[in-house]
């Protein structure tokens, strides 16, 4: 299946504690920083196993393969903050009066060629979200700049970030602290409504109240 979202209401960024055993949030673009034009493309399709019979040939997917396996977010980037922060890239400036979009990203920087090669888990909320009945995650990413970047072509910079998911593989995955699945669409919870909190990074179970949901934080 390929697919297209668009109308997004949060993207989460969550990287494992080995000292916690939980998933912290290490990054949230939130409304403030989302717009129409935001858009995650993303592709799952299982590898297919033919048969040949004598009423013609089938097919059948493989369970636990792909034959593709992609995901994207397409955004605008008022400030490199954005990019830097979802890239694990991002250097704050300190000096005197600096906000936070004031920082850089360098490229190309240290002589680690093998990179830190630590996955991000991704969790994408649409703008109609209802618990997590709308959520898109994948697992295990590592996120990285796909296309080229223009600088005065219009009033904002659109940026591709590419998230490079990793099938998941029990013999080298399990018990890594990430969830035992590549990707999920829907509820993280059948029996009980769930909705993401952005601040701890958890699933906590949705009661209305007066004032809104609990597990909900903008």
């Amino acid at each position: 299946m390929s697919e297209n979202l668009s109308q997004l209401r949060r993207i989460v960024v969550r990287k494992y504690d080995k000292t916690t055993k939980k998933l912290p949030v290490e990054l949230v673009i939130g409304p403030d920083d989302l717009t129409e034009s935001d858009t995650v493309t993303f592709n799952v399709a299982p590898k297919m196993r033919e048969r040949a019979s004598s009423l013609g040939t089938t097919s059948s997917p493989i369970p636990g393969t792909f034959d593709s396996l992609s995901a994207s977010i397409t955004m605008l980037a008022d400030t490199w903050a954005i990019i830097g922060k979802f890239l694990g890239m991002w250097n704050p400036a300190t000096y005197e009066g600096a906000t936070a979009a004031n920082g850089n990203i360098i490229f190309g920087g240290g002589d680690n060629l093998c990179g830190n090669s630590e996955y991000v888990d991704i969790v994408v909320q649409g703008v109609c979200d209802d618990g997590s009945s709308t959520d898109l995650e994948f697992t295990r990413c590592y996120p990285a700049l796909t296309d080229d970047v223009t600088l005065g072509g219009t009033d904002a910079t659109e940026v591709t970030v590419n998230l490079n998911p990793v099938a998941y593989n029990a013999n080298t995955h399990a018990g890594d602290g990430y969830p035992d699945y590549t990707v999920r669409l829907g509820d993280f919870d059948l029996a009980t409504k769930m909705r993401l909190n952005a601040t701890t990074g958890e699933y906590q179970a949705v009661t209305a109240t007066p004032g809104g949901d609990t597990g909900t934080t903008e």
